[in-house]
């Protein structure tokens, strides 16, 4: 499955990247303020769908833009996560790829191709990074992610950035939930924290890449489909923020 989803992604990447390359040739719609949607972003993701359905008939899909069922085995795909930054010419953004089976993520894969940084894995343990090398991971890293969404009130933002601060960690705020959740996995960030993430698009495939290198996640799917996500060693940074219930029991 790691050498099928690499490929998936190392060709919807150029492709991905080919649109980058022409930014003034795209049509951007807003689906909500702040929200935006490329041609590129249908396209890439029309594109994930059939290598999907070619090399995995059996499974469900749950796409950001076209949508889908989200029962039973099925890969919730991300075509451009990070929209915004792809949309501004900033390298950070990813196509993310997560399987879930019943409820929780099981393996995953994303690719940051204007970064050349790609993580494949799954709950088994395995785990393949490719732009990175083992000498560049920290034993310590002091960085921690946030996420940022209209549906996270600023306060309780602040009091989240404040207890990193206080804990003696950096927050830092990437602008795509998925290559942040790649970089914890990789050892590059000490842990990511985002309630109300858009959708298990946004996270299904980095929750996977964490559970593979044994760190600890959390997450909870909320009826409207936003998600709220921890990963790493935030747990008790997340709690005196104020955080509290189901959510802070690792898995």
């Amino acid at each position: 499955m790691l050498d099928t989803l690499s490929a998936i992604l190392t060709e919807t990447g150029a492709q991905a990247l080919g649109f980058f390359d022409t930014l003034n040739q795209r049509t951007v719609q807003a689906k909500a303020p702040g929200d935006l949607v490329s041609d590129a972003d249908r396209a890439v993701e029309h594109t994930l769908r059939r290598l999907l359905s070619q090399n995995f008939p059996d499974h469900g899909i749950l796409g950001e833009e076209l949508g889908g069922r989200a029962t039973g085995r099925f890969w919730a795909v991300d075509p451009i996560d990070g929209t915004a930054n792809f949309l501004s010419g900033l390298p950070f953004w990813t196509i993310s790829l997560g399987l879930i089976d019943h409820g929780e993520p099981i393996a995953g894969g994303i690719f940051a191709p204007a970064l050349g940084l790609m993580a494949v894995g799954d709950t088994s343990g395995a785990l393949r990074e490719t732009g990175l090398t083992e000498t560049s991971r920290s034993t310590d890293p002091p960085c921690i992610g946030l996420g940022r969404n209209s549906r996270w009130p600023a306060a309780e933002r602040h009091a989240t950035e404040a207890a990193c601060e206080a804990a003696g960690h950096a927050p830092r705020l990437l602008g795509s939930c998925a290559l942040s959740l790649m970089l914890v996995a990789t050892g590059r960030l000490k842990g990511y924290i985002e309630p109300r993430v858009g959708g298990l698009w946004d996270c299904a495939a980095g929750l996977a890449l964490c559970r593979a290198a044994g760190l600890p996640t959390s997450f909870k799917v909320h009826p409207d489909g936003s998600v709220d996500v921890l990963a790493g060693e935030v747990f008790g940074i997340a709690e005196s923020a104020g955080w509290h219930g189901e959510i802070l029991k690792k898995s």
